[in-house]
């Protein structure tokens, strides 16, 4: 398999969890993309500087520090509301990406970024980002992002502080997004304004649909599914975004709870058939 097209596949699958995270946890953030933008943009600015490590680390504080700010701010928001105010900030980053010419380079975007993503180290961090999310959906704090996500007021009469989870979610998915906002420029050594934003929205929230919300697995399926797609879809040239879209469609129509969420309700009719299947042929 092409390196670039690898490394790209662990990218989307970063942003799959970004949205993962946040989804699974009912709260309805997508500032995911803006800030994808924002560890893009301050990764291409320092790599060549102080390293790529350090610009990594630079781009996940300054996010760290943004997202904390920011869930703070639109903290009373819930649901549809929250959903349309953290596209508004993935918009301003755009805004900004594009007419801040000095800093971004405008809508030709920055250009001669080192490449120095190795699969490797795409791969380690994509790793670390699989812990850091398995660790937080693990048995006893799924329960909580679960309970949240459910029934938020009885949440919180049951002890669970809703508020300080909340925020805890918005953070950790603004990290994975600046993630793997910091690795793209170091993978193709370019980055422009358009690369974030709504499309990216779209992409994030289409890993998840297609693998599933439930865990981390949900989107690793989805990246797969859409890092490959489209290359096997080559073949019918200008209808390949046609195609792509009719099969996302039936995707969610037929299994809407996404391929592993799907497999998982399949899994003990399938299994419970094949232990009867040698009775049956005796």
């Amino acid at each position: 398999m092409n390196e670039t097209l690898l490394m790209t596949g662990l990218a989307y699958y970063i942003v799959g969890l970004a949205f993962q995270v946040v989804l699974r946890s009912g709260v309805f953030s997508l500032a995911a993309a803006g800030f994808w933008g924002i560890g893009a943009y301050t990764c291409a600015l320092t790599a060549e500087a102080v390293g790529w490590p350090v610009a990594v680390l630079l781009a996940l504080a300054l996010s760290g520090v943004l997202s904390f700010g920011l869930a703070v701010v639109l903290g009373r928001l819930r649901g549809l509301y929250l959903g349309m105010a953290t596209i508004a900030f993935d918009l301003l980053i755009v805004s900004l990406a594009f007419s801040w010419d000095a800093v971004t380079g405008g809508a030709l975007g920055l250009y001669g970024i080192p490449r120095d993503a190795t699969v490797w180290t795409v791969g380690g961090l994509a790793v670390l980002a699989t812990a850091a999310v398995a660790m937080v959906q693990s048995r006893a704090g799924g329960r909580f992002v679960d309970a949240l996500r459910t029934d938020e007021p009885l949440a919180r009469s049951l002890g669970v502080e809703t508020g300080r989870l909340r925020v805890s979610m918005s953070v950790l998915s603004a990290l994975l997004g600046a993630l793997a906002g910091a690795l793209t420029p170091l993978i193709f050594g370019v980055l422009g304004p358009e690369e974030s934003g709504f499309p990216l929205v779209v992409l994030g929230l289409t890993i998840v649909v297609i693998g599933g919300s439930g865990s981390w697995v949900g989107a690793l399926v989805g990246a797969l599914v859409v890092t490959a797609l489209p290359e096997l879809l080559r073949f019918v040239d200008e209808w390949r975004d046609v195609v792509y879209g009719a099969l996302v469609v039936v995707m969610v129509l037929f299994a809407p709870s996404g391929v592993v969420g799907t497999a998982r309700r399949w899994w003990p009719a399938i299994r419970r058939r094949a232990v009867a299947a040698p009775g049956e042929a005796t």
